[in-house]
């Protein structure tokens, strides 16, 4: 709006222009009482176009500070819903969860696809589930294969898994190149990276493996076994999304495992799985 104000005063003065050459057949005091107008006009508009011109600029700048301001709330964000806006896919959007703790010296700004911690919501789905998304982003939910994806593909990240016993005792496992594949390759488990953490590597087992559901299963059939959606070989060494069962300790080896943490008869109370720009801290 400023820009065609501009432009609408830069007109005006033109015009003056032309009426002040045009004048020029005049003689005497009329032809200098309006010469000394027309200057003076054409001087009140040389300062309002200069003004706003000033004007523009301080927006312009202002807009670069609230930008700034506002990635640097991002770095150090609390944990809450936040929008994602993805230039790179037509500047599609979607809400995603930030967990703003420290987690275990990790640091914060995680973005987290899953988390269970209370059972409430059924993780066995079907593959349109698990492809766009399940659960409230405020309590348990499965972001959605697909909007996974799309983060990933932005740039390099690192996932984190936090995992928490019925006994209050938390686990981690870090690894700094996480990458999966599309659609149409079934959202492949293409690289982990390497793996950090105070647990064992139970996630690299199921590399080069499919996504699977009960409804898309492999011929192991450990999505419908198992009752649960995830990268399955044959079958697991991790299964966070099995069945939610209360209590920890079970006769059965159906639940939410991760081998190097409790093993396959302990079904954990809490997990997240998040990720976020690899080397964050240091950018």
């Amino acid at each position: 709006m400023k820009s065609i104000n501009i432009i609408k005063v830069a007109v005006i003065c033109a015009l003056c222009i032309s009426q002040l050459e045009a004048a020029t057949t005049l003689s005497g005091f009329g032809f200098e009482l309006l010469q000394s107008q027309l200057v003076a006009f054409e001087s009140r508009m040389q300062t309002q176009l200069e003004q706003l011109q000033l004007s523009v600029k301080q927006t312009q700048l202002e807009q670069e500070r609230l930008k700034q301001d506002f990635f640097q709330k991002l770095a150090h964000q609390d944990s809450g819903v936040y929008l994602v806006q993805l230039i790179r896919f037509s500047n599609e959007s979607f809400e995603v969860f930030r967990d703003g703790s420290n987690n275990h010296g990790y640091g914060s700004n995680w973005t987290v696809f899953q988390r269970r911690f209370d059972g409430t919501v059924d993780f066995n789905r079907n593959w349109t589930d698990y492809k766009n998304g399940f659960g409230n982003l405020w309590g348990e939910h499965w972001l959605g294969l697909e909007k996974l994806k799309k983060i990933l593909d932005t740039e390099r990240h690192e996932l984190l898994i936090v995992m928490e016993d019925f006994e209050g005792v938390t686990a981690f496992a870090k690894y700094d190149n996480f990458m999966i594949g599309n659609a149409s390759e079934k959202y492949r488990l293409k690289s982990l990276g390497l793996h950090t953490g105070i647990v064992g590597d139970s996630f690299s087992s199921q590399l080069n493996c499919n996504f699977t559901t009960f409804d898309q299963d492999a011929t192991t059939l450990c999505a419908a076994t198992f009752k649960s959606g995830g990268w399955h070989s044959n079958c697991y060494q991790s299964n966070l999304n099995g069945i939610y069962m209360k209590g920890g300790k079970q006769d059965s080896n159906k639940g939410i495992h991760w081998y190097y943490f409790r093993g396959y008869r302990y079904s954990l109370k809490a997990t997240k799985m998040m990720i976020r720009p690899y080397n964050h801290d240091k950018k």
